[in-house]
């Protein structure tokens, strides 16, 4: 429902008002004064216009639409459209709009007696927009063509001419005796015809709703031929199916904003009564949560103001002890300091020099001069050709040192140049092929300039070459660890 169950319905008529509830029963007295009411008109000073709106939209539009409604039904002030603005193209492309107005002593001064006594008026819908607003939801009734919606009610009978489901024409029989009626509906549909609201010769389709078995009998001895009626889904009847649909969002509503400032005012209150409670809840939820998050903090405080007396508590009598014990307290952060610090990785001579053992294994014309392994901040720093920088961390006194590996070889006197040339060939690549080290300072370079074919360059009197090797550990193997498994020293 889109209406408060609680709303009353004033159905004005011609002969006296009636209220009725939400179910279309009569109620025994007229509501209270600040309960809301719906009103449903059902008389005859009723008329229905069509508008042809050229191609045009937005202001020109309204203004158009304005005008022609001012023209065609002058000195009416309640008045609406069935299609609403969402319904009307947005393109500019002409359209047809149906319109109704009403103007009515009766209804005027009804409305004015309910504004004064402070009544909330939810609107003013004539029943006919109402009946055709059902009949279209009906799914047996077609959807084109023209119907006829004919409702028998105590004061009479509202009949409604749909166009396509739109209504055109409406027609309030004051007359309750079942001939009558039938003879004023087939005489309705003769008026249609010659007014051109139906085509010349088109019999529209006729939909009575409850007939009473003598108003079907004079309807069929009329050759009036009836669509078969819905099934009512309300206690009500039909009546109360269509006066549910009164409320916003159903087309014709005649009031204006003047006759609904009482409604309009108590629906503002009460959002801005639920809007309060929102914002109230919000408040206290928020309020709620900031009291806990207090309540919290508090706790936490006090659990590590707990804490740090006890560490207190804890470090006098650890100091107490180490004064009953006569303990060194410096001594001992050292010796903490000692055992907990990583111990740095030093040189194992095992294996290096297991390396040059098998390098000089077979080549009796190679002398070991010298073989010594140390630990240094810049491995090979005098090689010139692979000199680094010293990383800021050792400038600094971070102690960062890594294995250095020297060899020095002398070949023997007895041999020629191609065959001394050769002889460090061979120890060179043997030497670049060991694993873990990596060779910074080369004698290959060194004696590249030399002359190889003759000995030209080379005098008996000067001795033989000394071949200096510098090796540093490679980069990927560059850890703490010495190359060849170095144990910590």
């Amino acid at each position: 429902m889109r209406r408060s169950p609680r709303s009353s319905v004033l159905l004005l008529q011609p002969l006296q008002p009636l209220w009725l509830d939400a179910a279309a029963h009569a109620l025994p007295a007229p509501p209270p004064r600040r309960s809301p009411v719906r009103v449903v008109v059902d008389l005859v000073e009723e008329t229905h216009v069509r508008i042809d709106v050229p191609g045009i939209v937005g202001e020109d539009r309204r203004s158009f639409i304005q005008l022609q409604l001012q023209n065609l039904l002058p000195d009416v002030p309640l008045r609406a459209t069935w299609q609403g603005p969402a319904a009307q193209p947005v393109l500019p492309r002409p359209f047809v709009l149906h319109a109704v107005g009403v103007s009515s002593p009766l209804l005027a001064e009804r409305l004015q007696e309910l504004a004064e006594a402070g009544q909330p008026i939810e609107g003013v819908w004539p029943l006919s927009y109402l009946l055709a607003q059902w009949a279209a939801r009906q799914p047996d009734v077609p959807r084109s063509g023209s119907v006829l919606v004919c409702l028998p009610l105590e004061h009479g009978m509202r009949m409604v001419l749909l166009a396509d489901r739109v209504p055109v024409f409406s027609r309030l029989l004051l007359e309750t005796e079942p001939g009558w009626q039938a003879r004023e509906t087939a005489l309705t549909i003769k008026y249609l015809a010659d007014n051109r609201f139906i085509a010349q010769g088109e019999q529209p389709a006729v939909l009575m709703l409850e007939p009473s078995p003598a108003l079907l009998k004079s309807l069929r001895e009329q050759s009036i031929t009836l669509l078969p009626p819905p099934a009512a889904r309300y206690p009500g009847g039909v009546l109360a199916e269509v006066l549910a649909l009164a409320g916003p969002g159903s087309p014709g509503q005649l009031a204006g904003p003047g006759l609904r400032r009482h409604h309009l005012a108590r629906r503002v209150s009460r959002q801005l009564r639920w809007a309060t409670a929102a914002l109230l809840v919000a408040g206290l939820g928020v309020l709620g949560w900031q009291t806990l998050d207090m309540l919290q903090s508090a706790r936490h405080s006090r659990e590590w103001y707990a804490q740090a007396e006890q560490m207190e508590q804890d470090s006098q009598a650890i100091r107490a002890e180490l004064e009953r014990r006569h303990i060194d307290v410096p001594l001992l952060r050292l010796a903490r300091a000692v055992q907990d610090g990583p111990l740095q990785g030093g040189v194992d001579p095992a294996r290096p020099l297991w390396q040059l053992g098998q390098l000089l294994r077979g080549r009796p014309q190679a002398q070991l001069l010298r073989s010594e392994q140390a630990l240094r901040a810049q491995p090979c720093a005098d090689a010139q050709a692979n000199a680094v920088s010293v990383p800021d961390e050792a400038t600094a006194g971070e102690t960062r040192q890594s294995p250095e590996w020297r060899i020095e070889i002398r070949p023997v006197t007895s041999l020629l140049p191609r065959q001394r040339q050769a002889l460090l060939q061979e120890l060179a690549q043997d030497v670049a092929r060991w694993d873990h080290w990596q060779v910074e300072l080369d004698p290959v370079r060194q004696e590249s300039t030399a002359a190889v074919s003759g000995g030209l360059s080379n005098n008996a009197e000067q001795g033989p070459p000394t071949w200096r090797w510098c090796l540093a550990p490679r980069a990927a193997e560059g850890g703490a660890a010495a190359p060849g498994g170095g144990q910590p020293s």
